[in-house]
């Protein structure tokens, strides 16, 4: 499993775009901090493959705005593998990220070709009776999302619920006043990624991901 590294932050943030090995992406993602969002900012500067993203949507059903959805949302499960330790580098950085944009969207397909509604997902290993210590565990699960996403501000707050709520960008941008609907996705991203890091930093959280 990667370990952090003894590298100066300062070093990241001087490197351009190209100048990235898959190396240092991995070593600065799992170094967190100022090196992970640099990384992280690295990958998603990366137009070849958003391109490459978005043209294999296009061409299945979606458009460019499921695309750039699509590359966003695997970046996050990209970061999320890698801090994880599911992903060590056993393959090239750029083809793993492809390959997850391509079975996010391959889910998303089929779910819109299902058309149902999803409820929230149950609590793992959720027995079908909902006894009262599970009833317990789900609302103080509940409670304490809801502090985590009040440190995100009310903004972040705001774009996060609409998005649960399946509403577009374009609807996003038009309701937050957003200058456009790129706008409002890459706030939404930020905004998701501040999200998963709060999550992780909570110990109960944590533990209740293991029940």
């Amino acid at each position: 499993m990667l370990t952090p590294g003894h590298i100066s932050p300062a070093y990241y943030t001087s490197m351009k775009e190209s100048d990235w090995t898959d190396e240092q992406l991995l070593q600065a993602i799992v170094s967190g901090g100022r090196a992970r969002q640099d990384a992280l900012r690295a990958i998603y500067a990366d137009q070849e493959l958003k391109r490459k993203v978005i043209q294999h949507v296009r061409f299945r059903q979606g458009n460019a705005a499921d695309g750039q959805d699509m590359f966003h949302e695997g970046i996050i499960v990209l970061d999320r593998n890698v801090r994880e330790g599911k992903f060590r580098g056993e393959a090239p950085l750029k083809g793993y990220l492809y390959s997850i944009c391509r079975f996010l969207w391959m889910n998303q397909v089929r779910k819109n070709a299902h058309t149902r509604v999803v409820a929230e997902p149950p609590l793992p290993n959720e027995p079908d009776e909902i006894t009262p210590e599970i009833a317990l565990i789900s609302q103080e699960r509940k409670d304490t999302l809801h502090r985590l996403l009040e440190q995100l501000g009310e903004r972040c707050q705001r774009i996060l619920e609409l998005w649960k709520l399946s509403y577009s960008m374009e609807e996003i941008a038009s309701t937050l006043g957003f200058s456009s609907p790129d706008m409002a996705r890459k706030a939404k991203y930020r905004c998701h990624l501040n999200l998963l890091d709060l999550v992780r930093q909570n110990p109960q959280m944590e533990q209740w991901r293991q029940l």
